[in-house]
């Protein structure tokens, strides 16, 4: 999911290989030209001939070819270069329509971000060698062979710890049913209480805020769908729309306004394919603590899901037709 997977590099790439081309041969005739036609070299004979006004070729001795070719030559280049940048439009503004997608509130207020779950999300971090099971009324932990040693269940906010079987890394829990409604959290630790292995489920209606340290967490296996929003922090003046702000993920390459007083938003779109947690930032300066707009993703798996599949990472980003002169990338 790193920014040199993104459509943008690439194209940067292809118009940075073009622009040393056209480079090389641009610099390349100018000092040919300079070493070729500088003061003290042999005159060429029947020199008025070679009359020059400045716009044009000489008239009475001039290489068609030549004329032409500094015409049709820059003309291919720019068409080449147009037609790459049209392109690229197909995978930047358009979503597989066949592909799953996951979508979500961002609200930019002064100064933090808010992470609204329009649905739900229940996720687990593969690769650990442990495995939490809650169904119905039953919470399994099966942690054999790692170093997990106590479990910590948090229900709406509230947390118990427990112990896992010394014996066989095990931990069961009875009599406390799961609500697909409350968010939900199971965290594991090692003697040392470091951190080995999470699962959380986060209910429609979540909101998770940057203010508090909380992360945007969001899944690898779907495109996300970011529906972003400018709002006042303080709703008591009905007149204040909110401030300008610029939702960027630098390590993405990819960055969106959200524009004060648009009910419809602007949309980004991403899918990343990589674990891990990655910056957000605000490229919009937004008042006095606009320094203080920062946040963390943290991209995770889908429970029964792993992450291995690179999807080449599509980032997208757009905006919707009545703010059409926010943002870019």
């Amino acid at each position: 999911m790193p920014a040199e997977d993104t459509v943008f590099n690439v194209l940067y790439d292809k118009f940075m290989f073009w622009s040393i081309v056209v480079g090389i041969f641009t610099f390349g005739w100018m000092f040919i030209a300079m070493l070729r036609y500088r003061d003290g070299v042999e005159p060429v004979e029947n020199m008025d001939k070679y009359h020059i006004e400045v716009g044009s070729f000489p008239v009475d001795s001039h290489n068609t070819k030549l004329e032409v070719l500094f015409y049709v030559l820059p003309t291919i280049i720019v068409v080449w270069l147009t037609m790459m940048a049209l392109a690229s439009n197909t995978a930047v503004w358009s979503v597989d329509e066949n592909e799953p997608t996951y979508n979500i509130d961002i609200v930019g207020k002064q100064w933090f971000w808010e992470f609204h779950y329009t649905e739900a999300l229940t996720w687990e971090d593969p690769g650990t060698g442990i495995d939490v099971d809650w169904q119905g009324n039953m919470l399994m932990v099966h942690a054999q062979n790692t170093t997990g040693v106590n479990v910590t269940v948090a229900i709406d906010g509230v947390e118990t710890d427990y112990q896992l079987n010394a014996s066989t890394g095990m931990f069961a829990l009875s009599g406390v049913m799961f609500d697909v409604e409350l968010h939900s959290k199971v965290t594991v630790v090692d003697a040392d209480e470091n951190l080995i292995h999470t699962w959380e489920h986060l209910p429609v209606g979540t909101i998770l805020s940057s203010a508090g340290g909380q992360h945007l967490i969001l899944p690898c296996d779907k495109i996300s769908i970011l529906s972003l929003h400018s709002r006042p922090s303080d709703a008591s003046n009905p007149n204040y729309v909110g401030v300008q702000h610029s939702f960027w993920l630098p390590e993405w390459g990819v960055k969106e306004d959200l524009v004060p007083g648009l009910e419809a938003g602007t949309v980004m779109y991403a899918q990343p394919d990589d674990l891990g947690t990655f910056p957000i930032r605000c490229a919009e300066y937004c008042g006095l603590d606009h320094s203080k707009m920062q946040g963390n993703v943290d991209i995770v798996a889908t429970e029964g899901e792993t992450c291995e599949e690179d999807t080449g990472v599509k980032k997208q980003s757009s905006q919707d037709g009545e703010a059409a002169n926010g943002g870019g990338y």
